[in-house]
């Protein structure tokens, strides 16, 4: 049975942060999810980032307090003490960063990519709401909030479906040049063996079929048409008026 697409980047995801955090600073980051969902402050400024997932371009969100982005800033940037005021820089420093675990969360779901940008305001209401905390051991403590819309689990199991229609595809297509003999039956007739001797150069076989009755084209032993004989540039052919 298949796990819900969701779970299995919620539980990939802390191993992934911590693994980004701790390469990107000179510190060893532990993230963990928190049992319980914790909701930000009313009126804490917040950080908000789309992560598409693609092909299905179905969308959760990273949600970060600017507090927690500037501690982030200042350990990518190895300095003590976190930026006094917030610039665009230190929020594509921290997206890069996150899109970085999330990349790696990602690759436990087959068949799908995720993309993680900027944005002013979660567009849809969330349906399912995860809280992450990390920290590098010392004076750095960092909390996120992945957010997730209705339809993101299904849009992520489509694409695994869509992602082994394409390989399907990609396998039939390599097939499609391969030729094959096949075979033009205008009818057939038992011989006995003696007749079968006796046969010389004018010799007449009469078939079991009539002319109007339809030939059959074979692909090995199976019938696959039906049809008319008729002759194309001087050669045999076939117009197909049955496909069995």
């Amino acid at each position: 049975m298949s796990r819900n697409p969701i779970d299995l980047f919620v539980e990939a995801l802390p191993t992934a942060a911590a693994q980004a955090f701790s390469a990107k600073t000179s510190a060893a980051w532990n993230v963990t999810l928190n049992e319980k969902p914790r909701s930000f402050p009313a009126g804490t400024q917040l950080l908000t980032m789309l992560l598409v997932a693609e092909p299905s371009k179905t969308e959760a969100a990273i949600q970060i307090s600017l507090e927690s982005t500037l501690t982030l800033a200042a350990a990518l940037g190895g300095t003590p003490a976190p930026p006094t005021q917030f610039q665009p820089e230190h929020a594509q420093a921290v997206r890069a960063l996150l899109a970085e675990a999330c990349e790696k969360a990602g690759q436990a779901l087959k068949g799908t990519q995720v993309k993680l940008q900027l944005a002013k305001a979660l567009p849809w209401t969330p349906a399912r709401q995860f809280s992450l905390t990390g920290t590098d051991g010392a004076s750095r403590n960092v909390e996120f909030q992945l957010l997730f819309a209705a339809d993101w689990a299904s849009g992520t199991t489509n694409a695994d479906a869509q992602s082994s229609h394409t390989e399907n595809s990609t396998n039939v297509s390599l097939l499609e040049n391969v030729e094959i003999d096949v075979t033009l039956r205008f009818g057939e007739r038992r011989l006995p063996l003696r007749e079968i001797g006796e046969l010389r150069s004018g010799s007449v076989i009469e078939l079991d079929k009539s002319l109007q009755d339809p030939a059959e084209l074979l692909l090995g032993d199976r019938i696959v048409a039906r049809g008319e004989v008729v002759i194309v540039d001087g050669n045999y052919g076939m117009r197909i008026t049955e496909v069995v």
